[in-house]
């Protein structure tokens, strides 16, 4: 399937990717020409013992601790903006309910935990159960490659997952992942400070000054080559294409200290640690850039849906007072039809033939049911007419319809089962329309000696309320199960289920009054299953 193109906002910007690329490969060609970046560690005297900090000590103590300070500050730098980097993605989460962004966001805070581990120790806040001269480099190393691991399992996962997920699973993954996420932090902190011996990881005079760092520039080259590319394709976004962007100084900051730093705080070091805070910033501008995109999306949406939302009041406001008007102007001269026709068979009767008194019965039958029809279709445009959103007891309201439906329930031996329902957010009129319709359609449509059995259920599906209304009757085929929501749609004569065709087309109206759907599952002589969503309120 052909990626859809990205819109110009998503656009791979080539001035971003060049300066990129200059301000990577900028401080390599520096030191060619004889820059240098280091910070100088001066050893105070001999013995290593504190002398009076006069102005000359105090200035050989700063030029002591400056590569302390200058590492201290740019890793702290890029902790900071990872840690922002993931408050903004779980921000952003509950606007956009995808679970890529927290998921991502979370694998970097995890990152900038270990970085937090590794500059601490640098400090002596942590101390080590080794030394700092191996302990420094050997947690660089570590940090770099657990970044890499836990952003690859980040991403895989995300991939993994075939569509979208509900609200509800999303957030159950991304809590998971991240307990994950953390439980991993955590162990390799407590293991890497608790062991008394750890592997040599720089090599002095060598081409390869520091191997360990070439197994996470591998990993990130797998990230820019394979990875990020079809995260983009399945999550074509600002934030998704930032991230393979920051892997050009990810790859180069490893570059630096595989092939270069030989000494804690020399030029390479220092370079590849400002390179390192670049590429958590860039994430950080991407997931800026996205929440910003998403609220002026979602302030459009919800514009929109005010400008819509008052189109279509008008309109019902229109239809509803032309149904007053036909209803009270039609039901006037119908009314005024039924009682002469009443008045001319009191009258008139005993000199009609049997022909007269058919004719004149069909005349009484076709009136009434035309005041019927017309009456429908008023009580139609009134449904919603209040718009009051109350907080509904399901259980109780549906009692309530049983208890009034006790007389026809005890004629025809029905059966009505449920329990536990929901409490939502809804208009209670029109909630108690919806349901006795449906129970009425599913005690009326039975064979003819069958007991009525109506179950009744309701779930959360994340911003959803699911509800179905199953029976055990005479079923719908599939060609009629298009065309039962419509006016006075019948599958059935008159004279063998009674009723106008009016019911479900209340119930579509008053479910997609709540924001909702309404489908049917059933086969004929198995049952019909109706279900509805109602969007949760508040």
């Amino acid at each position: 399937m052909k990626t859809p193109p990205l819109t110009k906002e998503l656009q791979l910007s080539k001035t971003l990717v060049v300066t990129l690329l200059v301000i990577c490969i900028s401080p390599f060609l520096l030191q060619l020409a004889g820059v240098n970046f280091g910070s100088v560690n001066v050893i105070l005297n001999a013995n290593g013992d504190m002398v009076n900090l006069n102005h000359t000590t105090q200035d050989l103590a700063f030029t002591h601790l400056r590569g302390t300070f200058t590492h201290l500050i740019l890793e702290w730098t890029a902790i900071c903006i990872a840690i922002a980097t993931a408050v903004l993605a779980f921000i952003q989460y509950r606007i956009t309910n995808n679970p890529t962004t927290p998921i991502i966001g979370g694998a970097l805070l995890c990152a900038g935990f270990i970085d937090g581990f590794h500059a601490l120790a640098a400090i002596k806040i942590i101390n080590p159960a080794t030394d700092n001269e191996n302990f420094l480099p050997f947690t660089w190393a570590l940090s770099r490659i657990f970044n890499s691991v836990i952003l690859i399992l980040g991403v895989s996962i995300i991939l993994l997952q075939k569509k979208r997920m509900l609200p509800k699973n999303g957030r159950r993954l991304v809590l998971i992942v991240t307990l994950i996420f953390a439980v991993i932090v955590l162990s390799t902190v407590y293991l890497s400070a608790l062991s008394p011996t750890l592997p040599t990881t720089t090599f002095h005079n060598s081409i390869v000054t520091r191997p360990y760092d070439l197994i996470s520039l591998v990993l990130f080259l797998l990230m820019a080559i394979y990875l990020f590319p079809k995260l983009i394709k399945k999550e074509n976004n600002v934030f998704s294409n930032t991230l393979l962007w920051s892997m050009i100084p990810a790859i180069a900051t490893q570059m630096y200290m595989a092939f270069g730093s030989e000494n804690l705080h020399d030029s390479n070091f220092n370079i590849a640690h400002v390179l390192k805070a670049i590429s958590y910033t860039i994430p950080f501008i991407g997931i800026i850039l996205d929440y910003i995109s998403a609220h002026k999306k979602e302030q459009i949406r919800v514009k929109a849906l005010k400008n819509a939302h008052y189109v279509v009041s008008q309109k019902n406001k229109e239809l509803e007072q032309f149904a007053f008007i036909a209803s009270h102007d039609l039901q006037e001269p119908l009314r005024t039809l039924l009682n002469f026709t009443q008045l001319f068979k009191e009258e008139y009767g005993d000199k009609l033939d049997e022909n007269g008194k058919t004719y004149l019965s069909f005349i009484k039958q076709a009136t009434t049911r035309m005041s019927l029809l017309i009456k429908a279709v008023f009580d139609y445009s009134r449904i919603g007419a209040k718009n009051e959103i109350v907080k509904v007891k399901t259980n109780k309201l549906l009692k309530n319809i049983v208890a009034e439906m006790q007389p026809h329930l005890k004629d025809t031996n029905a059966i009505i089962e449920y329990k536990k329902l929901p409490k939502i957010y809804g208009q209670k009129t029109e909630l108690r329309i919806l349901f006795q319709n449906l129970i009425a359609n599913a005690i009326k449509f039975q064979k003819k000696g069958n007991t009525p059995i109506v179950e009744i259920k309701g779930k959360d599906t994340g911003d959803y309320w699911e509800f179905s209304v199953k029976d055990n009757g005479i079923g719908i085929e599939k060609k009629h199960q298009d065309k039962i929501f419509s006016m006075f749609q019948r599958l059935h004569s008159k004279d063998v289920y009674d009723g106008i065709g009016i019911g479900l087309t209340h119930c579509l109206k008053i479910v997609l009054m709540h924001e909702g759907r309404i489908w049917v599952i059933s086969e004929p002589d198995k049952g019909t299953e109706f279900k509805f969503t109602i969007k949760k309120q508040k």
